[in-house]
């Protein structure tokens, strides 16, 4: 025993940089039953979480900063109702300084004021505070009504967790009829006494009010439903009624949505020769499964991918070990979730499928390492010291700069940080893990896969793989050995390489022009439609149920076997209605949704008795319309103006900046008889929608159409004052700012990580080389987006930080082992050849088993296929560019370290910082940018070589 301890002390002097994470590596594999005891735990709890502790649900909750004021005022005079109703509320409301916004609408009857308050504000207390405010102040009249609601996320208008669908097998029913037999439904389904049901009541068809004329109580009809549902090869519609239920929170969807299909087939089963149905016609757990399902099934494939190419390029146990690594990780992950109170949702589960691409990084690195020393050296604890020593400064600082990527998710304001803040915790937390497993874990799970007597040695490791690589990496490394003895050869290929790289950045520049630029598009194919009808002006409740059955036999027939289940979920009423319609599953249909909406919008033309608008039931928010408003209390003139920009918007084309056009279509002027305000003042709007789907990139063209068309002297020769015309961009506004916090946070984030990069390597210029792994990835990304098709978007963001961590990981290992033979006494040359030699194998491992473990879920599912894209097309130019030409790059970089002082590299950063703003404040292509930074870096240098000379 003695012996070994001498060999692990000249270990540990050969770099007294690395001693610490060694010594604790060796530690724990030195402790093998506390280490499996602790291992086991962590892991068993993590599975258990999954399999049980964790609950499952549709969305997390977030604090939704709106409040929701409705009510009734039966004058049948909307001009009247915004009056008497809508102005007062909003003038109150707009007093208290939590409130940032109220806009309201009048119709005959009814009326609704929408507030949204600053952030951080408990909506469903302060709307009810507002609505006793109004009633203290008592400016409504008697016979109008008031409630504040804080709404919710959900399938209905008032934000069910889910809806039951309470329809007539034949026809002739009365609405009263349905409303009595929903009611009867609502109360079975509470007798039962669901634990996990907060609420159950039925969306209520009428509203009952004061008539201020006659005084007397009036039950008027404001909605109405329809479900529809495909047996037998036919499409049926059926009146009906909804009946919601709100979950509490922490509820398991599966569980509960199970329970309420048993509770609703006994009670068919009990009134099976009634008039009635029920069904349960929205609810997130199908979604869920579907999402659970897809998790398991990219897992299983990533973790196959894993064993292959692990098997192939290192060898089987090593790959072995890397599979159980990674369930590792992902186990204590789902653990450490459970608990801090977070659920299984949509949004985690998007999360942990987003880090099965992350997390095989550490893995891969430490398990090469370890098979690396074992063909070296006879003695397991020297072998996981020597191996510790070499990896774990690259894998803690290629772990920081991935956590440190993801961290500005954390900061995004607004309903949009609220719903994906699980994210950058979730991916934060797996990449925390992974290194955590990959320095503790698997140095034990290489004692008894990897490190036994017969598996030591270079007579007892046979890895074919690995000549193979050798020579690869021997023919990359060529050129630099070729001219490592004659100056101008050496400058002659590190010139010749410096361009290769520069050319891969100008034609991403190129190449990204080309790709449109969309927050949150249209997904490849989806298993859900929305049809929104707009009834003609006048229209009464019993002529819009009229109209909605005739579009709904429209939407049946354009159908066909691709339709499953549709309803209104007691949205639709005398103005409008939306028809959310469930497709059979894209797995099971040959036909894309984006083609059965094309199919559905050619049925509807020429639809008569309302507007028709078809779209996708997409993930995530709704596209925005493009608005104009027109704010003034001269309705004459407004309308006037509205109807010239409708006018105007119709059939317009619009230029993309890659001179594609685009179509305004779908151009329209709000109901006259439809009284609006924002902040109280009263507004018309022009509504308008585009043929294409990179709706950010559209809207931003059309406002400044309008804005050039409409000067500010044309809109006042309309007797209106110039600041009358506006703009509403909806939640498209909200994902632009949030979008915009993420691009200011870009440029902080860059810097934290130089700050990171220049601690860890003790160097002000090699984090800057480090970072040549991003512009190397941009050509992958928009080279894949443009063939593709795919948008740069939210998504595509995701995945280009996800790119940021595993991008630079591939220059933190060159310029790490690099380093370490400098140290030794190596030359640049020699050294930078033993790097690419050395780190060759584990870096296009764990690039092409990302690769490859993305690849099904890119093709099967339409959803993923941006984000995978991104990192797809990103690793694979990176990794190629790093192996082939960042070598030449650290070589220049020696160069200028050994002959440039600190002071001009200083300089040289700040200038080129300002160039770099400098740029993208002109407007310029930012390809121009590399451009730049490196004109830069020649003339410094230039000017430090003339004054070596005087």
């Amino acid at each position: 025993m003695p012996e070994p301890k001498k060999t692990l002390k000249k270990v540990y002097e050969n770099d007294g940089q690395d001693r610490l994470l060694p010594r604790v590596s060796l530690a724990i594999f030195n402790r093998p039953r506390l280490a499996a005891i602790v291992w086991l735990c962590l892991t068993v709890f993590g599975i258990v979480s999954y399999t049980t502790l964790l609950q499952r649900e549709g969305f997390p909750s977030v604090n939704i900063p709106f409040s929701l004021v409705s009510g009734t005022y039966l004058v049948n005079d909307p001009a009247r109702v915004d009056r008497e109703v809508a102005k007062p509320i909003s003038d109150i409301i707009l007093q208290d300084k939590r409130v940032k916004t109220v806009q309201t609408q009048s119709r005959s009857v009814f009326y609704t004021a929408v507030i949204q308050y600053n952030e951080g504000v408990d909506a469903a207390k302060a709307g009810k505070e507002l609505e006793a405010k109004v009633k203290a102040a008592n400016v409504l009249p008697k016979p109008a009504t008031i409630e504040a609601q804080a709404p919710k996320f959900g399938f209905s208008e008032r934000g069910d967790d889910g809806v039951i669908s309470v329809y007539a097998k034949s026809p002739g029913v009365s609405e009263e009829q349905l409303t009595a037999e929903g009611k009867r439904v609502a109360d079975y389904i509470a007798s039962h006494h669901f634990v996990s049901i907060e609420s159950v009541s039925i969306i209520n068809p009428f509203v009952s009010g004061t008539n201020p004329t006659t005084g007397q109580n009036v039950l008027t009809q404001t909605k109405f439903d329809r479900y529809g549902e495909r047996k037998n090869g036919e499409t049926s519609f059926y009146d009906s009624v909804a009946v919601g239920y709100m979950q509490k929170k922490g509820t398991d969807v599966i569980d509960l949505d199970a329970k309420v299909r048993q509770a609703l087939d006994a009670y068919n089963n009990e009134h099976k020769d009634g008039m009635f149905t029920a069904v349960l016609s929205a609810s997130y757990a199908p979604d869920i499964k579907d999402q659970i399902n897809e998790l398991q099934q990219a897992l299983l494939e990533g973790l196959l991918a894993v064993l292959v190419i692990g098997s192939i390029i290192i060898a089987v146990r090593a790959s072995i070990i890397t599979v159980l690594s990674m369930l590792t990780v992902l186990s204590i992950t789902l653990g450490v979730l459970y608990a801090v109170g977070y659920s299984l949702n949509t949004i985690t589960l998007f999360a942990l499928i987003l880090c099965l691409g992350l997390i095989v990084d550490d893995t891969i690195i430490m398990v090469e390492a370890i098979d690396a020393q074992r063909r070296r050296r006879n003695d397991p604890r020297e072998t996981v010291a020597v191996a510790t020593r070499k990896v774990s400064r690259a894998m803690v600082a290629a772990t920081s700069t991935a956590i440190l990527s993801f961290a500005p998710l954390l900061f995004v304001g607004g309903i949009l940080g609220g719903f994906i803040r699980a994210i950058p915790v979730t991916v934060i937390t797996s990449l925390g893990v992974s290194l955590f497993v990959a320095l503790f874990f698997i140095p034990l799970f290489a004692r008894y896969l990897l490190l036994g007597k017969k598996q030591m040695g270079a007579s007892n490791v046979h890895e074919p793989a690995a000549g193979i690589e050798a020579k690869i990496a021997a023919f990359i490394a060529g050129p630099m050995l070729w001219a490592r003895n004659a100056k101008k050869r050496l400058f002659g290929v590190g010139i010749v390489a410096v361009l290769i790289g520069f050319g891969f950045i100008v034609a991403a520049g190129f190449l990204f022009q080309k790709v449109t630029f969309n927050i949150f598009p249209p997904s490849k194919d989806t298993n859900g439609m929305l049809v929104q009808m707009a009834f003609d002006p006048g229209t009464t409740i019993d002529r819009a149920e009229i109209v909605a059955d005739r579009a709904n036999a429209v939407l049946g027939d354009s159908l066909g076997e691709n339709f499953k289940a549709a309803s209104y979920f007691e949205s639709a009423s005398a103005q409008q209605a939306t028809l959310y319609v469930y497709l059979t599953s894209y797995k099971d249909r040959d036909i894309s949704s984006p083609q059965l909406v094309d199919d559905a919008k050619q049925a509807f033309r020429g639809f008569q008795g309302a507007k028709v608008t078809v779209s996708q039931l997409d993930v995530g928010p709704p596209a925005s319309n493009f608005n104009v408003r027109i704010e003034s209390d001269n309705r004459t003139a407004a309308l006037h103006l509205a109807g010239d920009i409708k006018t105007f918007l119709a059939d317009r084309k619009l230029t993309r900046l890659s001179g594609e056009k685009a179509t305004v279509v779908d151009a329209s002027v709000s109901d006259p008889a439809l009284f609006t305000r924002d902040d109280g003042k009263m507004y018309v709007e022009v509504s308008a929608s585009f043929d294409g789907t990179d709706t950010t990139t559209l809207v931003g063209l059309a406002q400044d159409a309008v804005k050039k068309e409409f000067t500010a002297e044309k809109v006042r020769s309309y007797g209106l004052p110039a600041s009358a015309l506006n703009f509403d961009l909806g939640q498209e506004q909200e994902n632009q700012d949030s979008f915009k916090t993420l691009a200011i946070a870009f440029p902080v984030l860059l810097l934290a990580i130089y700050f990171l990069l220049a601690i860890q390597f003790r160097s002000l210029a090699q984090p800057l080389l480090i970072f040549m792994a991003i512009p190397f990835s941009l050509f992958g990304i928009t080279l894949g987006l443009y063939l593709t098709d795919n948008a740069f978007s939210f998504f595509a963001l995701l995945g280009f930080f996800a790119l940021l961590g595993l991008s630079i990981k591939n220059t933190i290992l060159l310029t790490d082992y690099a380093n370490q033979l400098r140290r030794t006494g190596s030359s640049a040359i020699d050294a930078v050849v033993g790097a690419l030699e050395e780190r060759f194998r584990p870096l296009v491992a764990t690039s092409l088993t990302a690769v490859v473990s993305l690849l099904p879920l890119s093709i099967t599912s339409p959803f993923w296929q941006g984000l995978t894209t991104v990192l797809i097309g990103g690793l694979l130019s990176s990794t190629f560019l790093v192996i082939t030409v960042f070598p030449y790059y650290y070589l220049g970089a020696e160069f200028i370290r050994l002959r440039v002082s600190r002071t001009a590299c200083l300089s040289w950063l700040i200038f080129s910082i300002g160039a770099s703003v400098a740029i993208v404040k002109a407007g310029l292509n930012p390809a121009l940018i590399p451009a730049a930074v490196i004109a830069l870096a020649v003339c410094i240098a230039l000017i430090a070589r003339l004054r070596r000379k005087r």
